[in-house]
């Protein structure tokens, strides 16, 4: 079976990686789709769709993963509304599942016909991309314990913790 796990990944951190960890227990093979690949340099989506990609890849490779189970890509939409779902499906390999623990994604899925499996919850409370976006923002390095080192890595040799931080300035 090949299980589809949408995400913005911004940034790929330790949760997303101990999902994929755990998909790679129960399915043959995982499409890893990365949503809101037109968006960057903002403080809700800073990365580029080639930086999460390689954040992705980085985070897979650190930890022993095995790649030839695990396709990626970006789509320029978001995972707001339905539509995301049929451009995926011109795009992508066949797939018997949508993972999710986003409750949008979730309904949208279940709305299109397909077959929902939810994750566990790997300390959600701690791996959670919005509370490290805002520790780079407020120039915490705890957030380097929150992502892969290969990614933490990747992240300050783009500056992308400062990139962050410059476009969460007020220019008032």
């Amino acid at each position: 079976m090949r299980a589809l796990f949408p995400g913005r990944f911004q940034p790929f951190h330790l949760g997303h990686l101990a999902v994929i960890e755990w998909l790679l227990t129960k399915y043959d093979e995982i499409i890893v789709v990365i949503g809101s690949g037109k968006d960057s340099h903002s403080i809700y989506n800073p990365f580029t769709a080639g930086e999460r990609m390689v954040m992705i890849r980085n985070g897979l490779k650190e930890y022993n993963m095995d790649f030839k189970r695990v396709i990626f890509f970006p789509i320029l939409e978001s995972f707001t509304g339905g539509l995301w779902i049929r451009i995926i499906e011109q795009y992508s390999p066949k797939f018997d599942v949508i993972v999710s623990g986003n409750p949008l994604v979730v309904t949208n899925a279940k709305e299109a016909g397909y077959i929902v499996d939810l994750p566990p919850m790997f300390n959600r409370d701690l791996y959670n991309a919005t509370k490290i976006r805002k520790l780079m923002i407020e120039n915490d390095n705890k957030w380097s314990e929150l992502v892969p080192k290969s990614v933490y890595e990747f992240i300050k040799e783009i500056k992308g913790d400062e990139r962050l931080r410059d476009v969460a300035k007020s220019d008032y």
